[in-house]
């Protein structure tokens, strides 16, 4: 079942000059991850992602969703800190990651508030001039959908997901973009399982994503001047698996490290197209205001509601 977006606007978004410099934080895993470290190179305008450098290291084959944005929607030179590390859930002390040394959403959070939430001189953003974007859930999902107790444990994620998100508010953080949890029981990895594995996943990401949309909803109403977007992430995934020639890839299964001639890059991370879908639908929600919106056919991918 594919979950709508959502879009709710608790106060009308102002961004400066078009010539301003704007900010965007990112947090997930690494369905987002750049390898990024916050000790070395900053953010700049020869290189907005800081390091490493473009695209820098990433699970597609070339550039994600964020490289997309900085580069070919950016509404005008945006700095990109983003704090996404491989494996990471929001707490791995309810969903243990594949390794120790993975960073939760917890962990990055804490990044940020260590090292940017004080506005330093590299990073001196603003209420109006950042924006937060959250891309979690697909190993929260991935590592846990079979327990017997996954509803008692997702009401679990999704508290300490927006204790977070209170901390980031509390630091000043105003404008929020979530994304949801794509179809992640169509990637090569589950198809190659049981069709009852395969819907049984899909059951708990349905779930993941309505707890998401109410919670950003209570989010929202809870935090006075938020301005937050929940993106459909199904939405651009599903377009390409429905479509994949029209994508470069000969059929929704196959993978290839090139990031290109596939729809994946491997078993369980999308490649370059499904990415750049994600970017648009991304900036097309935020069209106008960090970033600039696609053509006809990218709005097509997604129809925010507005309450």
């Amino acid at each position: 079942m594919m979950v709508k977006s959502l879009v709710i606007t608790t106060a009308f978004l102002m961004v400066g000059l078009a010539n301003a410099q704007n900010y965007f934080f990112t947090f997930g895993d690494s369905y987002s991850q750049t390898g990024f470290n916050i000790t070395s190179t900053k953010p700049s305008a020869s290189n907005p992602l800081g390091n490493p450098t473009y695209p820098g290291w990433t699970t597609s084959g070339g550039p994600n969703w964020i490289g997309y944005l900085i580069e070919n929607h950016n509404k005008t030179l945006t700095y990109a800190y983003n704090f996404a590390y491989g494996g990471a859930t929001v707490n791995a002390s309810l969903v243990t990651p594949y390794t120790s040394t993975v960073l939760s959403l917890i962990d990055q959070v804490k990044q940020f508030s260590d090292n940017v939430a004080s506005k330093p001189s590299h990073a001196s953003w603003t209420a109006t001039n950042s924006l937060f974007g959250v891309w979690i859930g697909v190993n929260d999902i991935g590592n846990s959908w079979w327990n017997s107790g996954e509803s008692t444990l997702l009401g679990e994620v999704m508290d300490s997901y927006f204790s977070q998100m209170q901390i980031l508010f509390n630091a000043g953080a105003r404008n929020f973009v979530f994304l949801n949890v794509p179809p992640i029981d169509k990637t090569p990895t589950m198809l190659a399982q049981s069709i009852s594995s395969q819907e049984g996943e899909a059951a708990v990401i349905s779930e993941f994503n309505s707890l998401l949309s109410s919670r950003v909803s209570s989010f929202a109403s809870a935090n006075s001047g938020v301005n937050a977007i929940v993106v459909d992430t199904q939405a651009p995934f599903n377009l390409a698996i429905q479509n994949p020639t029209t994508y470069g890839a000969p059929n929704a299964s196959c993978y290839n490290s090139d990031g290109k001639t596939c729809l994946w890059f491997n078993d369980y991370h999308p490649g370059m197209a499904i990415h750049n879908l994600v970017a648009k639908a991304v900036a097309t929600a935020k069209n106008g205001t960090f970033f600039t919106g696609g053509s006809t056919s990218t709005r097509s991918i997604r129809a925010p509601l507005t309450f």
